[in-house]
């Protein structure tokens, strides 16, 4: 799975909160409008840090990885053979 792929799974549930609360926010009485509005636009801006900082956390350890380090953040000890 590529990293914009996962961070967008990740990152789906708020967006389409907050979208489902700006739609709701339409047929709303008066006093429930800004609130629906401001709690989607909280989700959509939550699910967009989401995406960007686990795309960046994800293409980050990607790299990490493939450059040959260790699990713990250490070079990786060559085989021993014996």
């Amino acid at each position: 799975m590529t990293t914009w792929a996962t961070a967008f799974r990740r990152g789906a549930i708020p967006i389409v909160l907050g979208i489902l609360c700006f739609v709701a926010s339409i047929p709303a009485i008066e006093d429930l409008d800004p609130l629906l509005k401001g709690l989607g636009v909280i989700l959509v801006v939550l699910g967009l840090v989401i995406v960007l900082a686990t795309a960046r956390t994800v293409a980050a350890e990607e790299k990490r990885v493939g450059a040959g380090d260790g699990l713990a953040g250490r070079p990786a000890e060559p085989p021993v053979e014996g």
